[in-house]
């Protein structure tokens, strides 16, 4: 990657619309599930009283819920069922699932969902996830079971009919809120062990990093979530350097700089791009950099 080129005629791509379907019958949406799974279909941070009024409700919250939930999930994990259907997309590519309740999930390149085969209506949906997948949750009709839980590596997401984003492609994961209402259950390394729930509005952001005591607590405009899913990409002063960690994760091209302080360089704004050649051709003309696609680099 290298800063200057020659002028060059602006060629920047469009935007595509998503289109979701209607709700279709359980037994049509797996039938989905198993026979077209080819199917493709920053940030200001929470104000002081914001994060403050988090926390209040987390504490209360944990003494009344964190315990039965911490044990059904950590049960969960490690009982996963041996029947199970598992959907996985290459670097670059976008897939539309339908599950068995009508819910949508749309997975980024290079994500990994699992599903149980065994989808009953009186049992609590639970899925695993690993990369990043934005969710539409349906509501389910059995009193008591009206909760989705999406478990990853490094937190579990429960949700009750809503739309979000996870990106759990390593164990700094990150949750963003678009609708609706879900809860995130933590357990910290380095809080001896114990859980800490966080409520979550729309267009909060809860931001796991490893070597910290306590997830990142943000907000960002509830349209810029899970922006990817529409072939969108939402800069807020990003780095050179984080976009190429994008790009590693969803595309699988390690970024390479000719020049390191190119990689401290930042981007504002919004850019549209249906694959990652659009994105580095909107990257080049924005920036007025070279970049060269070869051997994965």
């Amino acid at each position: 990657m290298s800063s200057g080129h020659e002028e060059k005629e602006p060629q920047l791509p469009f935007s595509v619309r998503r289109d979701l379907r209607s709700q279709e019958h359980q037994a049509s949406n797996w039938q989905q599930i198993e026979q077209a799974l080819d199917e493709e279909v920053p940030v200001r941070k929470i104000s002081t009283a914001g994060i403050r009024r988090v926390a209040q409700w987390a504490a209360a919250a944990a003494i009344v819920l964190a315990t039965s939930w911490a044990l059904y999930t950590a049960t969960q994990k490690k009982t996963l069922p041996e029947e199970y259907t598992i959907i996985k997309t290459a670097f670059g590519e976008k897939r539309k699932v339908w599950l068995p309740d009508s819910s949508i999930v749309i997975l980024n390149g290079n994500s990994e969902l699992k599903v149980p085969k065994l989808w009953l209506e009186d049992t609590i949906r639970t899925v695993w996830l690993q990369g990043e997948g934005y969710f539409e949750i349906t509501k389910a009709k059995t009193p008591g079971k009206d909760f989705f839980v999406v478990h990853t590596n490094s937190m579990d997401v429960k949700v009750l009919g809503t739309k979000f984003n996870i990106n759990a492609y390593t164990e700094n994961a990150s949750v963003a809120l678009k609708e609706g209402k879900v809860q995130v259950l933590y357990t910290g390394k380095n809080n001896d062990g114990k859980s800490t729930i966080y409520e979550m509005k729309p267009g909060d952001v809860v931001q796991l990093q490893t070597a910290a005591t306590a997830p990142l607590l943000e907000t960002t405009p509830t349209e810029t979530v899970a922006d990817w899913a529409s072939n969108e990409y939402h800069f807020d002063y990003t780095t050179l350097k984080d976009i190429g960690v994008m790009i590693e994760q969803r595309f699988g091209y390690r970024m390479v700089w000719e020049d390191s302080q190119l990689a401290e360089r930042t981007l504002n704004g919004h850019m549209h791009a249906i694959n990652l050649d659009e994105l580095i051709n909107a990257l080049e003309v924005t920036l007025n950099i070279n970049i060269e696609k070869k051997d994965q680099r």
